[in-house]
């Protein structure tokens, strides 16, 4: 029987020495993550002291999350030796720490870090509910994670074939993130869909196309995230904390 999709080395995309572009894009890309967790942070960022990123790649985003002053001492790690592609500009020397991971077992002690995240991996990960398990154990108060929510009406087997390339094995609709979550024993306080910032549009052609594509798309989630994300992909970011340190059941 023939496979329906080409199955590669996983995250074989990911090792390596990074181009310039590549480097770019991720320094552009860091921008909007970061953006995502201050926001859904609020007031709360205040309170952040230490912070560890899980699939660190470049730092870049731990980099710019320093920069808007979210935390005061910072950790990544990741299972490709983040010294292969660190950026270079204020993220290699203190407070910044960095290693490599078995991808397994988080080598730090519970609640450890007041904010431990993972901005686009658990798409990455063979066991999400077990990664999930290890971010929250690590953390002393919040947990944020952010996936592309590929899984929509205009979805099919090439577009999986072309994600599949780069890592991509779990695939999500808004709902279906928020499901994980939470049945990995996480309570949601704080949920967020997201289109890409105009700079991350326009990386990849010009600005006048980026910003057409991006009026368009982001008129549509304004008027309903529901259909936005039926029709295309978007990125939800989702702020946690353990369940059983939750504070009392809201109305949501």
């Amino acid at each position: 029987m023939t496979m329906e999709f080409s199955i590669g080395q996983h995250n074989a995309h990911y090792e390596g020495v990074y181009s310039a572009q590549e480097r770019d894009w991720r320094r552009v890309c860091a921008v909007d993550k970061a953006d995502h967790i201050a926001g859904l942070l609020g007031a709360s960022a205040a309170g952040v002291g230490n912070v560890l990123e899980v699939g660190c790649g470049t730092g870049a985003v731990l980099a710019r999350l320093s920069a808007i002053g979210i935390g005061r001492d910072f950790t990544g790690i990741d299972v490709i030796d983040p010294a292969t592609n660190l950026e270079t500009d204020g993220a290699a020397s203190a407070p910044f720490r960095w290693s490599s991971y078995d991808g397994a077992t988080i080598p730090f002690a519970d609640g450890s870090f007041d904010l431990v995240y993972a901005s686009h991996v658990l798409e990455h990960v063979p066991e999400p509910r077990a990664f999930l398990h290890e971010l929250a154990r690590v953390a002393r108060n919040f947990i944020y994670l952010e996936v592309p929510c590929e899984l929509h009406a205009r979805t099919n087997r090439r577009a999986l074939q072309s994600t599949l390339d780069i890592g991509h094995i779990n695939f999500y609709t808004p709902d279906t993130f928020r499901l994980v979550l939470e049945t990995a024993g996480l309570d949601v306080v704080g949920f967020g869909t997201y289109d890409h910032s105009l700079p991350v549009h326009a990386f990849h052609s010009s600005r006048v196309k980026g910003l057409a594509k991006s009026l368009v798309r982001k008129s549509l989630l304004s008027v309903s995230p529901e259909l936005a994300t039926r029709l295309a992909t978007y990125h939800c970011g989702a702020l946690c904390r353990r369940a059983e340190a939750a504070p009392p059941p809201r109305d949501r």
